[in-house]
């Protein structure tokens, strides 16, 4: 009986798919080296995989990228290595969410700065129609505000539910916020 499904299998060609050990499927969705050193926060071996040729740009299944995790990681060393690698600094992942926007939420200065120095998009918005500004505000980071407002974030955009900057600010009840917002001429 296993003979004949063996050849069965075999005769539609789906015996190869059988018999491959189940360590190389799995292998499909572990980290690289790149991935699997920034995930660790090593960044002498993030250095060592860049040097090895690894493409700075590449991402998790979920389409989270190096600089992404980088920057997921409060790494300044890091993210800065990876940009001047040639990591795509405006490279959003699955659900739209872009390094700035990362930092924006997390609320790293350093990181932050580095993004708009290296050309992010300001008013990239994710798949809910989020800019920076829109998570800055909603987080309550005044410090944030202020830098993507000085590099030119558009404080009346709103995203699919309708709210502004100066929504998120409000419903955070951040007053310092709200009146960054206004005086960048938010109504």
């Amino acid at each position: 009986m296993k003979r004949l499904l063996l050849a069965t299998l075999v005769a539609t060609g789906l015996a190869a798919a059988c018999i491959t050990p189940a360590s190389a499927q799995i292998s499909l969705f572990q980290d690289t080296g790149l991935m699997q050193a920034v995930n660790d926060g090593d960044v002498a071996k993030v250095k060592g995989a860049l040097l090895r040729g690894e493409n700075p740009n590449q991402a998790d299944l979920h389409g989270k990228t190096a600089l992404l995790a980088a920057v997921d990681r409060s790494s300044p060393a890091m993210a800065s290595l990876l940009l001047d690698s040639g990591a795509n600094v405006n490279r959003a992942d699955k659900a739209g969410n872009t390094p700035l926007l990362a930092a924006a939420e997390n609320g790293n200065p350093d990181i932050l700065d580095l993004l708009l120095k290296k050309g992010a998009k300001v008013d990239q918005e994710n798949r809910e129609g989020m800019t920076a500004l829109m998570v800055a505000s909603r987080s309550g980071r005044a410090d944030v505000v202020e830098r993507l407002l000085k590099a030119g974030a558009k404080v009346d955009r709103s995203d699919f539910t309708g709210r502004t900057a100066l929504n998120w600010a409000q419903e955070s009840r951040n007053a310092r916020v709200g009146t960054l917002l206004r005086q960048a001429g938010a109504r």
